[in-house]
């Protein structure tokens, strides 16, 4: 519960939070043109975020306005405060707790206030030592996480915080508490009890060491992911002399002059872009067979590390009574259990595979651009002749054969990334009468003032703020990721455990101050855009604006509807709190997202050409949509076959702890090439990719819930806005019956209400079936 196996157990879901409002200053929302404007011109935006009286002449508010965070060492006595009051609070509320039955009914809520003290500065530490350019402020946020880590696991055993809150929940006492004072302490106590808390001291001692050792495995196999078995592949000579690519030849040659001594044949990097090259144009088979295994393979000590924490996290599973690490994990999640998740990707992939547009549709065309196909084999002959190898040589050659008798149109050439922004905004205006309104940034709020902006999200009914999001588009250390700094949470003014006083110079406040408000951030790594020759020589800024792909506005649109979760939330406890709902039910708010940015009613009326301001035509959208998912139906079914990988390598079947040699015999890679020579799909039963799998740690038995919330995020489409995606009625239904709610309500009563079906209210085997039927 307040671990760090993640941070807090609580504090796991790091992004995300919800909101209640804050009054904003006359003000009116900005035109979408200006929106635009701001992402799409430097000098726009330059002008608009000068602070008023001068850069230097300000004094600094410190990162996100926490005036504790004005500099690195700001961040260390940050934690070091915060750890201050958070053993105060420990200890006032055992004593109370202990003394009076109103210490006891305020325990829970004082319990979510530790939770929010611990999570803020860890969720902000976490933040800088991945997002912020300084090394001083990252070298502090890893010294905050040494700071904060001892104390966590202190919390985690601390029995008299455990016993308390049973007694508590186990007494007529629970009568006075509200809905959500309940779920949040049956949360924290599944939370303790699956820590191993009611366990004998000495057992206990035993558990906390593998669990440990599993934290220092996993650490050290996401380290090595990137990794090789070998950094050179080697090909013949005469392999190397039937390629008809000359140029590709030349560069295989420039690069095999630099191998290592001693290397027979013709030696070719597997860093870089060659490999990757040589696997889309090259026509020999065997080269790209060799090549796609050489770069497939993880090294041996990989292989052996995860091969460890499988067994560790299988023996931690049956000390806490359950039959498998994948039991474990589901039985407080929506699938409830592995025979559920089993089912729904079984039922998956058979719809995948039976639709007439399908997977095999795809792979067949596919097959017909290899050499002496022959397209009467029967499905499964076809499976076994199309290899992993050939998928992106086939693709290619399908691509260009596709343009050949097509006029390229670029279409990044109408997603200005101001544009999308401003189309966001016209989306949500319309949805749910919400506006994204940019706000000036002052000294030392963000980590890049030239680059960071700033947006409030408002309700246009009451001019009041949800919450504030931080984007930066240009970052140059992190991939598209999405960061909650600050939970939203009701504060115990009430209850004299907080003053708003002390809180202001840590959070945003709504206009009442009795709520913190969310403060979210979005980071992605979109290239700047280029000025001109011309305009450099003449003096002249261009202003060119970012231009995105279809996938980066995928990306964008994806990210915000974490972002919305969070602002349009309705919780009280900071541990239900927008997102911090089930990791299986998580992912819908964004992936439904993605349904949005795909639908032309939707891009071609908010995508304008950067120049000329003209639409979208629907015609160049389609045919780059066209291109893009030629295998969607394929990645569907490649992404089912690692959630299945997932739960078999964490089933009842790894260990039989009846037989030692069960445990020093257990070989994830044969359990691999098992599953994938059942599953036929551009089988692998060559490579040792599964250890380059990341999620197999930090998604341990719940991988499939991309896939789960995928389906769903497909239903909620078809029942709320397929026939029309800019309705307020289907986004006033969709907040009402599963936004607002965080984690304070049953996911499934949550769909139950969203789709009308009563069938989806008892979570069962049933409901899985029909989340599982596209």
């Amino acid at each position: 519960m307040f671990a760090s196996k993640a941070s807090l157990r609580a504090l796991q879901k790091h992004v995300f939070a919800r909101p209640l409002t804050s009054s904003v200053a006359v003000r009116k929302p900005a035109q979408s043109e200006q929106l635009a404007r701001l992402f799409d011109s430097q000098k726009c935006f330059t002008n608009f975020n000068k602070p008023s009286g001068g850069y230097f002449s300000t004094s600094n508010v410190g990162l996100f306005k926490n005036k504790n965070l004005t500099s690195p060492d700001g961040l260390i006595d940050f934690s070091k405060n915060s750890l201050k009051k958070a053993k105060s609070l420990v200890k006032t509320m055992l004593l109370e707790a202990k003394n009076t039955d109103q210490g006891k009914l305020s325990y829970i809520r004082k319990l979510d206030q530790l939770s929010d003290i611990l999570c803020r500065v860890i969720d902000v530490a976490e933040f800088i030592r991945v997002v912020h350019p300084s090394q001083k402020w990252v070298t502090a946020a890893q010294n905050t996480h040494e700071i904060m880590f001892e104390y966590m696991n202190q919390l985690n055993t601390n029995v008299e915080l455990y016993s308390t809150l049973v007694q508590i929940l186990d007494s007529d006492l629970v009568n006075h508490l509200s809905q959500e004072e309940i779920d949040v302490g049956k949360y924290l106590r599944q939370d303790f009890e699956r820590s191993g808390i009611a366990m004998d001291p000495d057992t206990r001692n035993n558990f906390v060491a593998i669990t440990q050792q599993i934290s220092l495995l996993g650490a050290s196999y996401n380290n090595e992911v990137h990794d090789l078995e070998s950094f050179w592949c080697t090909i013949t000579r005469q392999e190397f002399e039937s390629i008809d690519d000359e140029k590709l030849k030349l560069e295989i040659l420039d690069h095999s002059s630099k191998a290592p001594r001693g290397a027979q044949g013709i030696s070719i990097p597997l860093a870089g872009q060659l490999p990757y090259s040589i696997l889309m144009t090259c026509s020999n088979e065997e080269i790209r067979r060799k090549v796609w295994i050489a770069l497939h393979n993880s090294p041996k000590r990989q292989i052996q590390t995860l091969d460890s924490f499988i067994k560790y996290r299988a023996l931690l599973a049956r000390m806490l009574g359950y039959q498998s690490f994948a039991d474990y994990q589901l039985e407080h999640k929506m699938a409830k259990s592995p025979h559920h998740v089993i089912a729904f990707l079984k039922n998956l992939q058979e719809t995948l595979l039976s639709e007439k547009k399908g997977v095999m549709s795809e792979i067949r065309n596919l097959y017909k651009y290899k050499k002496g196909s022959d397209l009467a084999l029967t499905n499964d002959e076809i499976l076994a002749e199309v290899k992993p190898w050939d998928r992106d040589y086939l693709l290619a050659k399908s691509m260009r054969h596709s343009e050949s008798d097509q006029k390229n149109e670029e279409i990044s050439e109408y997603l200005s990334v101001g544009t999308v922004m401003s189309g966001l905004n016209q989306l949500f205006k319309s949805l749910y009468n919400v506006a994204l309104i940019p706000e000036r940034t002052e000294k030392g709020e963000t980590w890049n003032h030239s680059q960071v902006r700033k947006l409030s999200y408002v309700d246009l009914s009451n001019n009041e703020t949800l919450g504030h999001l931080y984007v930066d588009f240009w970052s140059e250390k992190v991939l598209p990721s999405h960061f909650t700094i600050v939970c939203s949470r009701e504060l115990n003014t009430s209850i004299g455990t907080e003053s708003r006083e002390d809180i202001k110079n840590q959070v945003h406040l709504n206009e009442d101050r009795d709520y913190q408000l969310p403060v979210i951030s979005l980071v992605c790594n979109f290239q700047k855009p280029k000025s001109s020759g011309m305009g450099r020589l003449a003096g002249l800024d261009s202003d060119m604006p970012t231009l995105l792909t279809l996938e980066q506005v995928d990306t964008i649109f994806h990210e915000m509807g974490h972002a919305t979760h969070s602002m349009l939330g309705r919780t009280k406890l900071h541990n239900l709190s927008g997102t911090r709902c089930s990791t299986d039910f998580v992912e819908l708010p964004s992936v439904l997202m993605e349904s949005f940015s795909s639908d032309p009613r939707v891009l071609c009326k908010i995508a304008k050409h950067y120049k000329t301001g003209e639409p979208l035509p629907e015609s160049l959208l389609r045919s780059h949509q066209a291109r893009r998912d030629s295998l969607k139906n394929c990645e569907a079914y490649m992404q089912s076959k690692m959630a299945l990988l997932d739960q078999v390598l964490h089933n009842e079947s790894v260990v039989d702890f009846s037989n030692q040699d069960s445990l020093k015999n257990f070989s994830s890679t044969s359990v691999y090439h098992k599953l994938e020579s059942e599953l036929k799909v551009f089988a692998d039963q060559w490579s040792t990719w599964h250890g380059k799998f990341p999620h197999l740690f930090s998604y341990g038995a719940v991988y499939y819930s991309y896939l789960l919330d995928r389906a769903i995020a497909e239903k909620i489409w078809n029942g709320l806005f397929e026939k029309d995606p800019w309705s307020r009625a289907a986004g006033e239904k969709y907040k009402e019956s599963i936004l607002k709610w965080g984690g304070a309500r049953d996911p499934w009563l949550c769909l139950a209400d969203a789709l009308d079906d009563e069938a989806l209210s008892k979570g069962d085997a049933r409901a899985m079936e029909i989340i599982g039927h596209l």
